[in-house]
């Protein structure tokens, strides 16, 4: 299971919720996804709404995802994304 960074507790401080068919991260103070961020096969959906994540990478591993919502965060940049051949939907608003 990979690793997600939060700020809210700093930079060493980490969580791991990347299972099941939904994985809610939001409002957790994120600034970015580790490299070995993954979820499991079984996940369809992503939310990371209400984080502070400016680049938005290494989903690419994630290609099960339907679902993808980042809204409300201070996205420049997102690598991978284009690689989620399952993905339907992709909330990027900014709430």
């Amino acid at each position: 299971m990979a690793m997600i960074e939060r700020q809210a507790k700093g930079p060493d401080q980490q969580i791991e919720q990347n299972e099941g068919p939904v994985v809610d991260l939001s409002a957790q103070g994120l600034q970015k996804l580790e490299p070995s961020f993954t979820c499991s096969d079984e996940t369809h959906t992503l939310i990371l709404d209400r984080n502070h994540i400016m680049k938005l990478d290494h989903l690419e591993r994630s290609r099960g995802l339907q679902q993808l919502s980042v809204a409300g965060n201070r996205l420049v940049r997102m690598m991978g994304v284009c690689r989620l051949t399952e993905l339907r939907v992709l909330n990027l608003s900014p709430l």
